[in-house]
């Protein structure tokens, strides 16, 4: 089985693979559900999926060299006469079965594993003559049941070695296991067994298990990656070369440079999305303004593909950081467009997905009419439908038809609600900050280009919000990779949405306590006030008396009436933390005591020396 990723490359794949003979049509036709079948008398369901073995990686050299790759398959008949499977000729050996087939004792299973054959397909049974130069001649009932129907559960080998394992030592061998759809399509193709069996394997549909062990081997050790450092990054062809000439007089041979292969070494990374971009939240009355950066996420290049795959921004607020209770709030994404081919034939109407989106300047000049099909305004991809497709002048059939990659919301401000900080900065000549003037970077050290900013307004001041921002992709429809989005929770942040003033002690606003009075009944750990995901602990383990419009450093004293000391909470954060106006106690004494029911003043010292006071009724 080989694996062609375009551009004339063919690499074969090396998977033993297993599928149902005809796919078990029921009266002539595939079907997806459960249907009684009055032939068999049973309930049936077609089995049109195919399943394969590969190796990933192993050590490339065993005991005595390179190792050997072997697959051995044969009937598990007691019976010497039908004991069967491919044999070479040539070095045949004794199994002491009296048959070819199964290997009896751990000597003789050790040469099968390490034979160097790799047995043909079991539909080939009743091909081989008896005159065969290579392979022994089966039996010719076994030949004809295992060209037509299968042999049931006939053992499989797929191994590699040999190697010299001293006590205690260890081999680490990757495999993987896949699965593909529909290899099958033709309920009739099994008729052509036995006779025609390579035509009968010629149209099986192999193309979505090969993608799958595809992938395998590309997470496993990526194409392209140079892992170790050395300077080899794999196996690759140059499609579509076109000999230049330098400045020099040299013949250059330039075009794409597609990888196949990996370098050797294990990467175990598959297609990711663009990274999350950098933000920075700031708290405003009943709102929270959001601040990002998205210079890594624009020009992150997929490691598959080579392409900037970015699409858009999406940022998100919630309650809590879990990602069922994150809501979309705004996004941005690229005004680009997906294009469905016509693949389809006179009986079924059938449009793939085959290529990344185009832009619409791009589409213009590919299918715009005039002297200059790029200027054509008029050129409008929404007009085609899947039912009033686009067809190709002079292909009658070429079709496509076309729809919006997202929601298309690329005008900042407008049609997002997403802003440029920096609306007139030009792009950067590079993206490395090292090499851009002061005036062109942010006060973090970023390109100002891309940053960009978003206000979360009509917010509950008093409680907690977490807000996240992602990038995402439009993914790679030609590899069936669909979009991917950076994470959700992995870099959410919280913030109380209260603004702060500097009108009052130590450059805070006037400092209040809530909920005031605190009653034990009122349930706050319900209303959010208390407890936020921390479902685990007591309720008595979460209260929690909430003070805000703190100075960023600031001391906080608690009083009983009588004028002694409960409490002393020392506040000391960054100014420009989110939280650097706000502060907990949990109703703990410093004698580390549940406080009881009561009248209490609290005081708040400032760095400057200035303070502020105030009553706290607490009813438990």
């Amino acid at each position: 089985m080989v694996l062609s990723p375009g551009c004339g490359i063919v690499n074969n794949l090396n998977m033993m693979w297993a599928a149902d003979n005809d796919g078990d049509p029921v009266d002539g036709e595939y079907v997806d559900e459960i249907v009684y079948d009055p032939d068999w008398e049973e309930w049936v369901k077609s089995a049109t999926h195919g399943n394969g073995i590969l190796f990933l990686g192993y050590p490339s050299f065993g005991t005595d060299g390179p190792v050997t790759l072997s697959y051995n398959w044969w009937a598990m008949f007691y019976d010497p006469a039908y004991d069967f499977g491919p044999r070479h000729r040539e070095g045949f050996r004794d199994f002491l079965t009296g048959g070819t087939g199964r290997p009896l004792g751990d000597v003789n299973k050790y040469h099968v594993m390490g034979n160097g054959e790799i047995d043909y397909d079991m539909v080939y049974t009743a091909t081989i003559p008896l005159d065969d130069p290579v392979w022994m001649t089966p039996r010719g009932d076994i030949a004809m049941m295992a060209s037509t129907r299968g042999l049931s559960r006939p053992p499989n080998l797929l191994s590699v070695g040999p190697y010299d394992l001293p006590p205690g030592a260890e081999l680490k061998v990757a495999f993987a296991v896949v699965g593909g759809e529909d290899l099958h399509t033709d309920p009739n193709n099994a008729d052509l067994l036995p006779y025609s069996a390579r035509t009968f394997l010629r149209k099986l549909d192999f193309s979505d298990l090969v993608g799958n062990a595809m992938w395998a081997k590309w997470i496993y050790d990526n194409p392209g990656v140079d892992t170790d450092g050395d300077g080899y990054a794999g196996e690759y062809q140059l499609c579509d070369p076109d000999s230049v000439t330098n400045e020099s007089g040299q013949v250059v041979v330039r075009g794409d440079t597609v990888f196949y292969t990996g370098d050797g070494i294990p990467d175990w990374r598959s297609a990711m999305p663009p990274p999350a971009p950098d933000f920075w939240l700031t708290p405003t009355a009943n709102g929270i303004y959001v601040r990002f950066n998205g210079a890594r996420c624009e020009a992150e290049r997929d490691i598959f593909t080579g392409q900037i795959e970015f699409e858009g921004y999406r940022i998100y607020c919630g309650l809590d950081q879990r990602a069922g209770s994150m809501a979309m709030v705004a996004s941005y994404d690229r005004d680009d467009y997906d294009k469905y081919v016509w693949t389809g034939d006179v009986y079924a109407i059938e449009y793939r997905l085959l290529e990344t989106p185009f832009i619409l300047d791009s589409l213009r000049c590919l299918y715009g009419a005039g002297a200059d099909p790029c200027q054509d305004s008029s050129f409008d991809p929404l007009n085609y439908t899947v039912s009033s497709p686009y067809i190709l002048p002079g292909f009658s059939d070429s079709a496509f038809y076309f729809v919006r990659h997202d929601f298309n919301a690329s005008r900042w401000g407008i049609t997002t609600p997403i802003r440029k900080v920096y609306p007139d900065e030009p792009y950067p000549v590079s993206l490395d900050p090292d090499s851009l003037p002061p005036e062109a970077l942010t006060a973090e050290g970023n390109p100002k280009y891309f940053e960009y900013e978003y206000t979360i307004e009509n917010l509950l001041p008093t409680v907690p919000h977490w807000v996240s921002v992602t990038s995402f992709d439009f993914g790679a429809p030609a590899l069936k990779v669909p979009g991917q989005e950076s994470s959700v929770t992995r870099s959410a942040q919280s913030v109380y949405p209260m603004g702060a003033s500097d009108t009052a002690a130590g450059g805070s606003g006037e400092v209040y306590v809530y909920p005031n009075p605190y009653r034990i009944d009122a349930d706050y750990r319900d209303l959010g006030l208390e407890g936020r995901l921390e479902e685990d602990r007591p309720d008595y383990r979460v209260r929690a008396v909430h003070f805000r419009n703190l100075p960023a450093k600031c001391t906080i004293y608690i009083y009983s009436l009588d004028g002694d000391l409960v409490r002393r909470l020392d506040h000391d954060t960054d100014p420009f933390d989110p939280y650097s106006s706000h502060a907990t106690w949990n109703l703990i004494t410093r004698n580390t005591q549940m406080v009881v029911s009561g009248l209490y003043y609290w005081v708040v010292e400032a760095e400057d020396g200035t303070t502020q006071m105030g009553k706290l009724v607490i009813i438990m």
